[in-house]
């Protein structure tokens, strides 16, 4: 046998180009499989443990926090000390704003309980004042409709609230006490700190040395997307909290204080904090300081929201996460539906990691220039008018 008849055997045994993508494809499809069994065995496993689950969340949030301080320091000190100087300082700050805001939250929540139920009626009465010349512009069935709100919110309060509250106080409840778990979720961080590097580099040797760079990559990748959502989030809902104080003090709402901590708290589920927030906001300045004053407070919400959504959240989070605003509400009714209360919280995170795998693992979309898009966010050009 020549040699040109061994070549063209040889070239009859190797698969074609388009055999090769679907044989990738094939196995990128078995390996997202597999990994959707894994992530729903995982689920269960912690379901099954919700408490230990819990413990080791909040640690893993608390050590992405605190990473970029410990890494500063350990360039001066070794990372044991460096863990024990920021988490005294984290310590101190805690104890400041507790000293400085408990007691007016306690204050806020006790005289807000009392004022609710009056606060509610009081609305309901505004709302079908035929004297109201403001009100009165309404629709009467629309304003019939405003009205029953506080009695439809109290109703779903009720039925999902408490269900809420009977599922998720005895996860809260069986670890021992919330002092406990302010004790074990630093030490399992610092932990999670030490044995960062080691775990990644067990992770890496369980891949043949070819395919490490490529993992290394996907894993910084998820670090930065894991990372950047928690400090992101956290610095957002800061500003986010600090905006609606002002701008409820501003304007002589009550419970400025109360209402910007929730918002901030809450705006840990992208969108939420704001949104949240102005429900009470308007009802309070309806109640207190009349319908222009209510008028004001939602247009102000509207600006705070604009300005968090187009210049705040992009530039804190630096688009670490990578996910238009469609994914993330999808995300987050998926997540909710689901999982409930933590699968609102956990939604965007693991959203984001799928995209980064996604990325990694899969062929990128076509590009713009090649398939432009039919709508597009500035105004389309006109097409050139013929001359008849």
């Amino acid at each position: 046998m020549n040699e040109p008849d061994v070549v063209k055997r040889l070239r009859r045994r190797l698969p074609s180009r388009a055999e090769r993508r679907v044989t990738f494809a094939l196995k990128v499809l078995a390996l997202i499989a597999v990994a959707i069994y894994l992530l729903v065995g995982l689920l269960n496993f912690f379901a099954a443990i919700r408490t230990t689950g819990l413990l080791a969340i909040g640690a893993l949030f608390l050590a992405y926090l605190v990473y970029p301080l410990v890494r500063r320091l350990n360039v001066y000190l070794p990372v044991i000390w460096s863990i024990i100087v920021v988490y005294a300082f984290i310590a101190l700050i805690a104890a400041f704003a507790v000293t400085l805001v408990a007691p007016q939250i306690g204050r806020d929540l006790n005289s807000f309980g009392h004022a609710l139920p009056g606060l509610m009626s009081q609305f309901q009465m505004e709302l079908i004042n035929p004297q109201n010349s403001f009100i009165a512009r309404i629709p009467l069935d629309d304003r019939l409709y405003l009205a029953n709100l506080p009695s439809q919110f109290d109703t779903l309060t009720k039925q999902y609230g408490l269900d809420t509250l009977q599922k998720g106080l005895p996860v809260l409840l069986s670890a021992a006490s919330l002092g406990a778990a302010f004790v074990i979720i630093p030490i399992l961080a610092a932990y999670m700190l030490i044995d960062a590097s080691n775990v990644r580099r067990q992770i890496l040797g369980l891949f043949p040395a070819k395919r490490r760079a490529k993992v290394h990559v996907i894993i910084d990748e998820l670090d930065g997307v894991i990372g950047g959502f928690i400090r992101g989030q956290l610095i957002d809902g800061a500003i986010i909290g600090v905006m609606i104080f002002v701008m409820l003090t501003a304007t002589h709402v009550p419970y400025a204080l109360l209402i910007g901590i929730a918002a901030g708290i809450l705006n840990f589920i992208p969108y939420a904090g704001a949104v949240i927030g102005f429900v009470p906001s308007v009802i309070l300045a309806l109640a207190y300081n009349g319908p222009g004053n209510a008028l004001l407070v939602a247009l102000l919400f509207a600006v705070i929201q604009q300005v968090d959504g187009n210049f705040v959240a992009p530039k804190v989070l630096k688009d670490n996460v990578g996910l238009s605003p469609l994914y993330i509400i999808l995300a987050i009714l998926v997540g909710s539906e689901i999982f409930g209360l933590a699968g609102t919280f956990l939604a965007v995170p693991v959203a984001a990691m799928l995209r980064v795998l996604r990325e990694q693992l899969l062929p990128q979309p076509t590009p713009t220039a090649e398939d432009p898009p039919e709508l597009t966010k500035a105004p389309r050009a006109r097409a050139p008018v013929k001359a008849p």
